[in-house]
């Protein structure tokens, strides 16, 4: 009789019953788990060798390796020769089993790692419209441009105020910045043809401001000005009211290629012939600063302002040799460094825009038969880290909290969202898998409430969810 064991023989047994319940219990947790990865979870409901969710492996493992193990506790009373547990035993077994879930279950998360998910999208809108770009006027907030207007978000991704763009007139610019919560829309009459209308839009309320018709307008904001620069001038106008401040003549055998603009600066490259210069003027006076020739020697393809402060500039040259880099300038117009778009430490790619945040430049390169995310210093062009990401491909990049960066990714099955340190390039956390989210080719990305982002599909076809929010997937 069990009665007649010495008392720690009698222990010994019921602990060893209470444990073969616990593995008993994790074993069928991670063998239901391992059955939802492979079935539910795995890309075209199918599981390869390098298409399987994440976790899938260790539950393989770990789910057989519980189970033996409860067989063999379960196997230790009898044999020594000890019968049926007694009923106290089998309840304290069947809540110690409930007990070992939690751990199961925390182990579980941790082998699958961090988690995103869809928690709320707004539906495509119809008809379809190509996006042209989109604001972020405050955390949380949203505008979105597409060639038949201006759609506000609020910070639960609803729908706020909506500003149509005009009849046969489709919205087809933006300025890069919106200071005082201010931004600068152009409309073009044709296709081909932008800025023949330009408008001032409160982002705040959806309200327009002031109109200017023009020629063939870039326009970008200044601190306190609207900078228009059409065929013959440069132009400043009141952000607010859209009275002319000032006005720079542009010589006849000069045309401007690109504007932009700081709280204090206003700037614009000019092609004259085969020569290109830079010009920083006052933004509130047009006052010249400073003028830089750039060191090209033939016609431009190509020209981007990335930033205003310090002055970053994309230069693409016509000529097969010409230049193809960023310029680094100070703020006197001196050209303090270059990154080179081609070159020993890859190639620097234009798609996702790249990130720039303090005195880095952080944008994505290809490298031999690899892809990466490399940081270069915006005042000498070192580049001061490289992280490869192998063959996926980088399709996002944005600042994502105090100090990193976030870098979207995609292989073929799976798509992820790393942070990485500025500073050093080095991942700050295991890599976040990105659930099924219907991303378009283009899109941007903003962090929200903790742990949470909101996406904004720029997909030219239009015909995805504008917007969607993510946040943490807690459970299945």
């Amino acid at each position: 009789m069990d009665t007649e064991r010495p008392p720690h023989v009698r222990l010994l047994g019921h602990l060893a019953c209470a444990a073969a319940a616990a593995f008993a219990a994790v074993a069928a947790l991670y063998l239901v788990l391992l059955a939802k990865l492979v079935v539910a979870d795995a890309p075209v409901r199918m599981c390869g060798i390098d298409s399987c969710p994440r976790g899938t492996g260790t539950l393989a493992l770990l789910a057989p390796l519980c189970a033996a193990a409860a067989w063999l506790l379960w196997r230790m009373p009898r044999k020594r020769g000890r019968g049926r547990a007694p009923v106290h035993v089998r309840v304290i077994a069947a809540c110690v089993a409930l007990a070992a879930l939690v751990p199961g279950w925390l182990g579980f998360e941790r082998m699958r790692g961090p988690q995103l998910d869809l928690s709320g999208w707004q539906a495509p809108v119809h008809p379809a419209a190509a996006p042209v770009g989109v604001w972020a006027p405050a955390p949380g907030r949203l505008v979105r441009a597409r060639t038949d207007g201006l759609v506000s978000y609020n910070g639960e991704g609803r729908k706020g105020w909506r500003l149509p763009a005009p009849e046969r007139t489709p919205l087809c610019a933006l300025s890069r910045t919106i200071p005082s919560g201010i931004g600068l829309l152009a409309y073009g009459e044709s296709v081909g043809t932008c800025g023949s209308q330009v408008v001032a839009v409160d982002l705040a309320e959806g309200r327009v401001r002031w109109t200017r018709d023009t020629g063939r307008a870039l326009v970008a904001a200044a601190g306190p000005s609207a900078v228009v620069a059409d065929r013959d001038t440069v132009t400043g106008l009141d952000l607010r009211g859209g009275q002319e401040l000032w006005r720079v003549p542009v010589p006849a055998d000069c045309t401007v290629k690109a504007v932009d603009g700081s709280e204090q600066r206003a700037l614009y490259v000019e092609q004259c012939g085969d020569a290109a210069r830079i010009t920083a003027v006052d933004a509130r006076t047009g006052t010249r600063a400073w003028q830089t020739a750039l060191p090209t020697a033939s016609r431009l393809r190509e020209v981007r302002v990335l930033s205003a402060v310090p002055p970053v500039l994309r230069v693409t040259e016509t000529a097969e040799r010409g230049i193809d880099a960023v310029l680094l300038l100070d703020d006197t117009g001196r050209v303090r460094g270059s990154v080179p778009a081609t070159g020993p430490d890859g190639d620097l790619l234009s798609e996702p825009s790249p990130v720039l945040t303090g005195d880095l430049l952080v944008t994505p390169v290809k490298q031999g038969e690899g892809n990466g995310v490399s940081a270069y210093s915006l005042t000498d062009g070192r580049r001061l880290w490289h992280a490869g990401v192998g063959d996926e491909e980088v399709r996002g990049l944005a600042p994502t909290g105090p100090g990193e960066v976030g870098v979207v990714t995609s292989d073929h099955w799976w798509t992820y969202l790393t942070h990485r340190g500025l500073r050093d390039g080095l991942r700050r956390a295991e890599p976040t898998v990105l659930r099924d989210l219907p991303l378009g080719e283009r899109f941007a990305f903003y962090p929200g409430p903790p742990g949470s982002y909101v996406f904004v599909n720029l997909d030219r076809k239009g015909l995805l969810p504008p917007v969607f929010d993510v946040d943490p997937v807690f459970g299945w």
